[in-house]
Formats: structure tokens, C-alpha cells, sequence
């Protein structure tokens, strides 16, 4: 009778201790989108759309469930500009600590390409619209603009007007355990902008008259340093919404993305 007793205790203390593991690996399986993000049927965009825009507003103070830190600001490291020395613009421009400001109150505009064909990689395609972007760091330039030499170390500010973003990415999908998950493999940005303000502090070692009058030569060339400086910032861009895309996907099956019914 005490044997019989002691086995069954013992097998009843394996048997909670099998559910309890199986459940803590079901409610890991269980990953969701996070709150207040919600499925939306295949191909509904407008809805897409709609959910897209509810991660950007959750993402300005972080998503720690899906370990994306706050992105107000949006932190982009360092950018370097190296100057075309046969071109108007030799200049080079090294930019620390790039923060990008109201981001994250971009306005999707259209969400294409996600496709119930896994067999090949898709092309996504997202475009969004901000009124103003402003963007910050560390700076330290020395070059020439047109004729006009320019030197300095300071506090740069650039202010973006209207600003339409084309963002372009190739998703791969991994198969496991029957289930399929996708991977960010490629991203590329594209933007256009209808003004550019700039404004450094330090230039010429905080010589004012030299200063001002550079400064007016780059706003009212403001496109010249921005055909240059656009695309660096654009590569620093896609390869940070690259990386939170991958915290975004790592274990949400697509097969739970979109509603079945």
C-alpha cells in the first residue's frame, strides 16, 4: 500500500510537471501581434494600412514585447558623406549620434505585395507621407560648396519638408517546425522632399559673418547637398527598419497573420 502510494504521487508529480512544461511551450508557440494591433484578412489594404499605422504610434514609445525600443527618436548612429571631388559639392561631412524626429508620425499611404505564395520570395512594398522631419547630430565637415570653402564641428539640424518615402523589401520565408517565418533580406528607400533647412552650429570656429553667408549658400542650394546626403541617410534608414523588422518577424508564423475567415 505505501509503494502503491508513493508511485502514484510520483507519477502524478511527473504527469503536472509534463502539462506545466507543455504548456509554457504552447504559450511560446502562441506568439500574437501586439496590442492594439489586430489581423486583417488577406489583401484587405485598408485595413493593413490601419494596423500598420497603430505600430507606428505604439512604436514612438517602444514595442518591448517584440524588443523594438522607442523610435521617437529614431536613433541612425553615424553617417558618412564623402564628397565627389569633380563635382560642385567636395565635401566631406561626418554626421554622430543621428537622431530623426517625428518619424513615427508618418502617414502610410499604401502596403503591397504580401503573398500566399511561399514557395518564392516577395516583394513588399510600403509607401507613407510626413509633413516635417527633423534630423540631428554631431557634424564635422571640411570641403568646398561650389567655390566657397566650408569647415567646422558642432551641432547639425536638418528640417525636411513633405517628405514621401518608398520603402521596398524582399521577404524570404524559413520553414520550422511546419510552421513558416519571414526574414527582412533585403530593403531599400527611396524619398523625395520638397525643402531641406539646415543649420550648423561652429562653422568656421563660430566665425558669424562666414557662418551666415554658408549657411545661405546651402539653403538656397539646399537640393545640391541633399541629391548627395539623401541617399546615406536613406542606406542608414532601411538598414535600422531592416533590423526591427527582423525583431518583428522572428516568431510570429505567417500563417498567423491574416484572418481565415
Amino acid at each position: 500500500m505505501c509503494l502503491n502510494t508513493i508511485f502514484d504521487s510520483s507519477h502524478k508529480l511527473v504527469l503536472l510537471a509534463f502539462v506545466a512544461a507543455l504548456s509554457v511551450q504552447t504559450c511560446a508557440l502562441a506568439v500574437e501581434f501586439p496590442d492594439p494591433i489586430t489581423k486583417c484578412h488577406f489583401a484587405d489594404e485598408k485595413c493593413m494600412i490601419e494596423q500598420a499605422q497603430k505600430l507606428m504610434k505604439k512604436a514612438a514609445t517602444g514595442v518591448p514585447e517584440r524588443d523594438i525600443p522607442a523610435l521617437e527618436p529614431l536613433e541612425l548612429g553615424n553617417i558618412e558623406m564623402l564628397g565627389d571631388k569633380n563635382s560642385a559639392l567636395k565635401v566631406d561631412l561626418v554626421m554622430s549620434d543621428v537622431e530623426c524626429y517625428n518619424y513615427t508620425k508618418s502617414r502610410i499611404t499604401s502596403i503591397k505585395g504580401f503573398s500566399k505564395d511561399l514557395s518564392k520570395p516577395m516583394k513588399v512594398v510600403t509607401q507613407n507621407i510626413n509633413p516635417r522631419i527633423i534630423i540631428k547630430s554631431k557634424y564635422k565637415v571640411n570641403g568646398n560648396i561650389l567655390v566657397l570653402p566650408i569647415r567646422g564641428e558642432g551641432e547639425l539640424t536638418m528640417i525636411l519638408d513633405n517628405v514621401k518615402t518608398r520603402f521596398t523589401t524582399t521577404l524570404t520565408v524559413e520553414e520550422r517546425d511546419g510552421k513558416h517565418f519571414l526574414n527582412s533580406d533585403t530593403f531599400k528607400v527611396e524619398t523625395q522632399v520638397d525643402n531641406v533647412h539646415i543649420d550648423m552650429t561652429n562653422l568656421f570656429n563660430g566665425d558669424k559673418t562666414l557662418s551666415e553667408t554658408m549657411l545661405q549658400v546651402m539653403n538656397e542650394n539646399w537640393r545640391l547637398l541633399s541629391d548627395d546626403l539623401t541617399p546615406v541617410i536613406n542606406e542608414a534608414l532601411g538598414n535600422k527598419m531592416k533590423e526591427l523588422l527582423k525583431k518583428f518577424f522572428k516568431d510570429i508564423p505567417y500563417e498567423d497573420y491574416f484572418l481565415t475567415d
